[in-house]
């Protein structure tokens, strides 16, 4: 039987030195020299292999590595019909009160109620939805929105009576109201700090092709068929919109803050896959928060901000849907000997309907805005967010004066032409700047309500031009001119600068921590 006597064990293993205490030392240094902001449980040190933190990016590093492509086009196009088919719905009030006026026999507090109501229902709708959409996200807003707007806007063509009409045109204005804000901050979430102007230049041309459609839509059914036809085929643009939606992604800002992870990774994936660019390497970073409250909107960090976009947005909208809309009809009818050239024209039951000139007015207005939309999204790139309002606002003053003299038609066509093009570049601007001026945990909400109380001004307006006779004209031109003031004073206590920074997404970015500030670029 053998014996074995027990022995050392002198592998080399076992006879491996212990560490030496420099290099413990070392270890314990570099633990003493990591950011306690990316300290915790799981990422403390406890083996040489273990202590390298794990890289992360956010989704503004994701956007700028994908870069302006295909993703951001399809976006685009899909959201751009919507606000094509919002200037549709908008416009034709100012083709159709003629004809309606003579169908159901209308007071002039009847007329100027039907573009009021449906501003004064945009409003509700603007905030309602931007609460929604931070709360349960863009898509299934717009969805829900867009699918509400093509109903009201068919039975809209069929109703037999004003006051049916003037209910279905609120529920219109709500979704209406809905869709546009909350479309807007849905495509500057997705696009890179460099290119969020001119992507925004995309979507107001849009709106110009709307209006535009609008007006040869009248002038093709109108003689012929009448208010009913028209009102029906401008249907047509929100349905080929309801059909498109569903093909875009939710954003993936939304996924991040409302912790769905895994679905912002997606998304944030497929954007670069469709560009044809690389994800950034590492794991993406999101951050939880709540969500969709308004008193986040009106706390003591936003109150002053907000409270100075509220007056802007107010005579914006004032001035815009006025100037673009309704003022050169009654400028041209009624003002400086130039009613001549409208001239009048009867459908086939006598009713007075637009004229070609009326229709030639009403293009020129929609395509004079086009200018307005190029030259805002230079003006804010080259001289940044705040001194382009300070620069606009001055001009709208000075081309309200000059509708004041009559000194000849052709100056008064002047006039009209570049108060719609100061007017257009200084809203261009304002939806530049308000989505990026607000974190995303409430930047739906914010743009919402800022909206609605804007249209409060739009409804204001048009309003009120809508009972000018001749002699209140001037009345009129005046609040424009004493608004105008208000506004430049308002521009100049706005103390955010947005240009060629990145969204801000919590409360942490907000407060400074993690703000990122992207270098100079150029459009």
């Amino acid at each position: 039987m053998a014996y074995e006597n027990p022995v050392l064990d002198v592998s080399d293993e076992a006879l491996e030195e212990p560490p030496a205490e420099d290099d413990e030392q070392a270890q314990l240094e570099d633990i003493e020299i990591r950011s306690p902001s990316t300290l915790s449980p799981d990422t403390l040190p406890t083996s040489p292999e273990s202590t390298e933190s794990i890289q992360t990016y956010d989704l503004n590093n994701v956007l700028e590595a994908a870069g302006f492509g295909r993703y951001h086009i399809f976006f685009m196009i899909v959201l751009g019909m919507m606000s094509f088919a919002d200037a549709a719905e908008i416009f034709m009030a100012s083709v159709i009160l003629k004809d309606m006026k003579c169908d159901f026999d209308l007071t002039p507090i009847q007329e100027a109620v039907i573009p009021a109501i449906v501003f004064f229902f945009y409003a509700i709708g603007s905030i309602v939805a931007g609460k929604l959409s931070d709360v349960y996200g863009r898509k299934k807003i717009l969805l829900v929105g867009m699918i509400v707007l093509v109903i009201s806007a068919l039975l809209s063509a069929f109703v037999p009576s004003f006051w049916l009409f003037i209910a279905c045109r609120g529920i219109t204005g709500f979704t209406i109201g809905a869709n546009y804000g909350v479309s807007v901050v849905y495509f500057t979430e997705i696009v890179p700090v460099k290119h969020r102007s001119s992507a925004m230049l995309g979507m107001e041309l849009f709106w110009t092709i709307g209006s535009v459609f609008e007006c040869l839509v009248g002038m093709a059914v109108m003689v012929k068929y009448g208010w009913r036809a028209q009102v029906g085929i401008t249907v047509v643009p929100c349905i080929f919109a309801l059909v498109l939606l569903p093909f875009c992604d939710e954003s993936a800002r939304y996924y991040a803050i409302s912790g769905q992870h895994d679905k912002a990774l997606q998304v944030c994936t497929k954007i670069c896959s469709r560009n044809r660019r690389k994800l950034p390497e590492g794991e993406l970073k999101v951050s939880i928060e709540d969500r969709g409250s308004m008193t986040a909107v009106f706390s003591p960090e936003f109150l002053r901000h907000s409270i100075i976009l509220i007056l802007i947005f107010f005579i914006n909208m004032y001035h815009v849907f006025a100037i673009v809309i309704l003022l050169p009809d009654v400028l041209l009818n009624n003002y400086c000997s130039a009613s001549s050239f409208l001239g009048k024209e009867t459908n086939a039951k006598g009713c007075e309907i637009l004229s070609k000139g009326d229709y030639e007015m009403l293009l020129v207005s929609a395509l004079l805005s086009v200018p307005g939309f190029f030259l805002g999204t230079v003006v804010v790139e080259k001289l940044g967010r705040k001194k382009s309002f300070v620069f606009t606002a001055l001009i709208q003053i000075i081309c309200f004066c000059m509708a004041l003299p009559c000194w000849g038609t052709w100056f008064l066509y002047l006039a009209l032409a570049a108060m719609i093009i100061s007017s257009t570049t200084f809203n261009q601007i304002l939806w530049i700047y308000t989505p990026e001026s607000y974190p995303t945990y409430i930047r739906n909400t914010a743009v919402g309500t800022l909206n609605a109380l804007g249209k409060l001004g739009a409804a204001s307006g048009t309003f009120i031009i809508e009972t000018l006779d001749a002699k209140d004209i001037r009345g009129s031109l005046g609040t424009f001119i004493a608004f105008g003031f208000i506004l430049l004073a308002a521009t100049l206590l706005l103390k955010k600068e947005t240009r060629n920074q990145a969204l801000q997404d919590t409360r942490e970015q907000q407060a400074g921590l993690t703000y990122a500030t992207l270098q100079d670029s150029r459009i």
